[in-house]
């Protein structure tokens, strides 16, 4: 198990993701101070730290309880992120109410003081905002989360705001109808969230935490207590709990701080405690000696994870300039030796697929250290071997100068970095590091301070103390070894436990050397062209502030110089044809070629040696293979944009092929397989997609027999011939100076060899969708889960105005979908629909609608589906719910408009081949706001009929 990860589940209700979070504080029965005890006694954390906090932060208080931290910020321009955090999650719960939080957080959106039930989310959508990127909650261990992200930030919108934020804190109805109809839509969001990894997770916390209440309180609950709440006993739990000091309102956005301390005053000032407060239940004590064993058999995750760990209680210490420093000892020490994990996964006799080493604190009480693998299941000894001796070779022998040396350099150019973008960092950024700060319970700084705070520390670091941190962090008298997965017990000589237990013992018998130190090799190794490419063309586009370099020899620069993020240069080189042209007797190529382009570094130097070079240098580029292009991403900071180029440069001049990348990816994605056909999701990967496609092995997962096939000159031979031949545009967006970047480009780029278009000849034959036609698949699971897909063909891409249109259909649709499955029948807990318009196959596209249900209702719930389409078609759509479909997606055309990513990907890649997409641009705001109700329910009418639908229904096999 990764505890570092499992340890910070948070449970989502309303988008269909486990998300991560760092516990907050919780007092339990430990006989010491707590940070939440300091909460109660309306203490920040810097109020008993040495550390200052963020100047430009405002930490105020209400004479109630209620907390607040306020922080002005532009980005993206009038939007207000804004949350309620109160401090109560699963861990407050008592024994017949495990999954109260959670169902408590649910409710609050089912009626309130001032929203109706099932009107809170519409009033989102008519002020702009859409349910689920904006509009979203979260229940963990310790907190409950509300997140609202305003599309304006004028008083009478923060008002708003915090009018929903108060019935949330105080304002729930909690009536018994709605209860009632909620059980059901939390009972499917326990169905949705259940898999294999979920069983190994909560078999690991028992393991780790014997006896504690995390290891039997996790927040989505049991169904038999959800089965039995009723309007009282979710009201005795909110009265209980939701009470002003547990508390706190995180903003951040373009709004008056002033001005919004005095709504925030006007709002809260009156909230009061509806009942006495609850004694939270004990935590539970536990000790671990010696070396303990866990193995757990799960045949339906695709590999083996083995594990090494100490988990010990241990109070978090008070945030501190001592406590940072220990922290940053202990951070270079693992990442030292994840360097090391790195370099020994890309052996070609590793057996591990991935490697990792934590360590940290939980809920104020637990300290934790980890070394972990994933690897094949007949290669498990071998995996945990491995991970026993690597650890024991850092702590026996420490590391080196020149290891330490590197990570000071890549720690130092992380902390940089954030000075340099913190000034534009998005609102829901900042807000996100707000909360983490109290979830932590540490002080919020800004990154100049921790900076000022750090770098000397860094500087000052020696490898002695580095040795003695990390040795300090594993000092723990005990190892807890952990085998977990699909590594079956009949194959083990013995008991699971002792067999473990025996080959640990064994590889601790075996001595271990001094780590060999790889020196770094200097990058770049190809020398520079020493005269600059000829310009044929400078064109540019002032109304988009765009401007085209060609130069003689074909290629083109195209750049868009932004503020939208300081310091963030993007970049995409774009060339050939990409998984279009995929040989059809060789499916999978796409998928290999990018993973063994990527872990093969150059030529002349393996990803690990490039690592290493480049460990404190922030550029970096990446493989990714599009339907209709290759795209090498980049991204790197002002200072670096020469090295960018000469990442580019060596790219295009000496790529790498190399075995061991491609026997990496081989391990890797043999794992994946293994996984595929034990869930709904899987299955419709590995055959759905390909069906819906009229079999098209573009799409989906091929058979894995097609995939391990693939050979290094295979991959040559299709992406090397179209990497050193076709048309070149490379796209650079952000804070970069143009005639540097034009004259890197002329050195770099405009030298190479003239290129020329390929033939269009060998293209292959378009997808055909299976209209009117069905599948029905079986997974091998125990997971009482069924997924549905009702799917509709559409046309391609590239009339801009109707793909637009049918996006929009698709989510008004979506909306349909929520209130009739999940609202009204209680049936699927996300279903969702969403139309995919493709760009290199002419004619193709789907509007799919997906729901993932109990498996005895899958017809049934197809049936739903088209029925509620039926009922679009016949019916067409009203003015609200246009309204409340569009609206959202203007709001989120503003911002889009103010990020690289968005021009980069949106507009520039490709508008050498598509020069069309430069007017996309200009006209996109317009044309969405154009679009009118009458529009949508003609394209309904004509391409929802179900007669032409294709239906793919996956059960268990059970």
């Amino acid at each position: 198990m990764n505890f570092s990860k499992l340890l910070a589940i948070t449970l989502c209700s309303l988008v269909g993701t486990l998300l991560v979070s760092a516990g907050c504080a919780y007092r339990g029965d430990f006989p010491h101070t707590t940070p939440l005890a300091l909460v109660e006694k309306a203490q920040w954390p810097h109020e008993t730290s040495d550390l200052a906090p963020d100047e430009q932060t405002y930490f105020g208080r209400l004479p109630n309880g209620l907390q607040y931290l306020l922080k002005e910020n532009r980005t993206p321009r009038d939007r207000v992120s804004m949350h309620l955090y109160v401090q109560v999650g699963s861990l407050a719960e008592s024994d017949d109410e495990e999954g109260m939080a959670h169902f408590l957080e649910h409710m609050v959106f089912n009626g309130s003081t001032h929203f109706s039930p099932g009107e809170l989310v519409k009033y989102f959508q008519r002020i702009g905002m859409q349910f689920g990127p904006d509009a979203n909650a979260r229940t963990g261990f310790s907190q409950t989360v509300y997140d609202i992200n305003l599309p304006r930030g004028d008083a009478e919108s923060i008002a708003e705001g915090l009018l929903v934020l108060s019935d949330f804190a105080r304002g729930a109805l909690l009536l018994p109808d709605q209860v009632e109809k909620e059980i059901q839509v939390v009972l499917a969001e326990k169905r949705s969230r259940d898999s294999a990894r979920y069983r190994a997770m909560k078999a690991a916390f028992e393991f780790e935490m014997p006896g504690s209440l995390p290891a039997r309180r996790f927040p989505i609950g049991t169904a038999e207590a959800i089965q039995s709440f009723d309007a009282d006993s979710v009201r005795r739990f909110y009265d209980a709990w939701y009470r002003p000091e547990r508390m706190f309102l995180v903003m951040a956005g373009e709004f008056d701080t002033q001005e919004t301390r005095r709504l925030i005053e006007n709002v809260f000032a009156d909230l009061q405690p509806r009942g006495g407060p609850r004694p939270l239940p004990a935590f539970g004590r536990f000790t671990h000696h010696d070396v303990n064993v866990f193995h757990h058999f799960e045949k339906e995750i695709g590999a083996t994870t083995v594990s090494i760990q100490t988990i010990v209680q241990k109070p978090t210490p008070h945030d501190s300039a001592a406590h940072r420093h220990a922290a940053v000892l202990e951070e270079i020490a693992d990442r030292m030796m994840q360097r090391r994990l790195d370099a020994m996964l890309q052996k070609p006799d590793s057996v591990m697929t991935t490697a990792r080493i934590a360590s940290g604190d939980y809920l104020q009480q637990i300290r934790f250290t980890e070394i972990s693998a994933d690897t094949q299941p007949e290669n498990w000894e071998k995996a945990l071997t491995t991970m026993e001796k690597a650890l024991r070779k850092g702590l026996t022998h420490g590391f080196s100068l020149s290891e330490l040396e590197r990570e000071k350099r890549a720690y130092h150019a992380d902390l940089q970095r954030a000075v340099d973008e913190e000034s534009t960092l998005e609102s829901k950024d900042v807000t996100q590091r707000l909360i983490s700060s109290l979830n932590r319970w540490r002080v919020y700084q800004s990154a100049q301070q921790r900076m000022a705070l750090l770098a000397p520390m860094l500087e000052a670091i020696t490898v002695e103390q580095v040795n003695r941190a990390f040795a300090a962090n594993w000092a723990a008298p005990h190892r807890l070894v952990l085998v977990s997965g699909n590594a079956d017990p009949a194959a083990m000589d013995a008991a699971p436990e002792a067999y473990i237990l025996s080959v640990y013992q064994d590889s601790l018998a075996a001595a271990v050397h001094p780590a060999e130190d790889r020196a770094d090799v200097e990058f770049p190794y190809l020398g520079a062209p020493e005269a600059a490419g000829n310009i044929e063309q400078r064109r540019r586009f002032d109304d988009l502030g765009i401007e085209q370099v060609d130069f003689a020899n074909g290629v083109r620069l195209v750049l868009k110089q932004t503020a939208f993020r300081e310091n963030e240069i993007l970049a995409a080189l774009s060339f050939g044809r990409g998984k279009s042209s995929e040989p059809p007797e060789r499916p999978g190529l796409a998928e290999m070629t990018e993973a063994v382009i990527n872990g093969s570094g150059f030529g002349a130097l393996d990803r690990i040696g490039l690592d290493n070079a480049l460990a404190g240098r922030l550029a970096d580029i990446e493989l990714d293979v599009r339907e209709d292009m290759f795209v090498v991403e980049g991204e790197a900071v002002r200072t670096e944009l020469p090295l960018l180029f000469q990442l580019y440069y060596t790219l295009i001049n000496d790529p790498g092929y190399r075995s061991e990348a491609l026997q990496t990816a081989l391990r890797r994605f043999e794992q994946h397989y293994r996984s595929l056909s034990h869930s709904a999701e899987g299955l419709l990967r590995l055959r759905g997609q390909a069906f819906l496609a009229g079999g098209d092995t573009r799409f989906g997962w091929p058979a894995w027999e097609e995939i391990e096939n693939i050979s290094l000159a295979h991959i040559e031979q299709w992406f090397g011939t179209q990497l050193a031949h076709a048309p070149l545009e490379l796209v650079l967006v952000g804070d970069f100076q143009t005639e540097e970047a034009v004259a890197l480009a002329a050195r770099y780029l405009g030298t190479l060899p003239a290129r020329v278009a390929p033939p269009d000849g060998d293209m292959r034959a378009r997808p055909v969708f299976p209209a009117g036609q069905s599948l029905r698949l079986t997974a091998d699971t125990a997971i009482e889960r069924g997924l549905v897909v009702v799917a509709y063909p559409t046309e391609d891409f590239w009339n801009i105005g109707r793909t637009r249109r049918l996006n929009i259909l698709g989510d008004l649709l979506s909306e349909r979908l929520r209130v009739r499955i999940r609202e009204t029948l209680g049936a699927a807990y996300s279903p969702f629909a969403y139309h995919r318009a493709h760009r290199a196959y002419p004619g193709y596209g789907t509007l799919r609608a997906m729901l993932l249900v109990d498996p005895n209702l899958t017809e049934t719930m197809a049936a739903e589906v088209e029925q509620i389409v039926e009922d679009l078609r016949a019916e067409g759509v009203d003015q609200d719910e246009f309204r409340r479909a569009l609206d959202p997606t203007l709001t989120q055309i503003k911002d889009l408009r103010q990020s690289n990513t968005y021009w980069l990907n949106s507009v520039l890649i490709g508008s050498s081949r598509r020069p069309e997409q430069l007017d996309w641009a200009r006209n996109m705001e317009s044309d969405y706001a154009a679009i009118e109700a009458g529009e949508l329910s003609a394209l309904a009418e004509k391409y929802l009929d179900n007669q032409k639908a294709a239906t793919i229904i996956i059960v268990p096999d059970n």
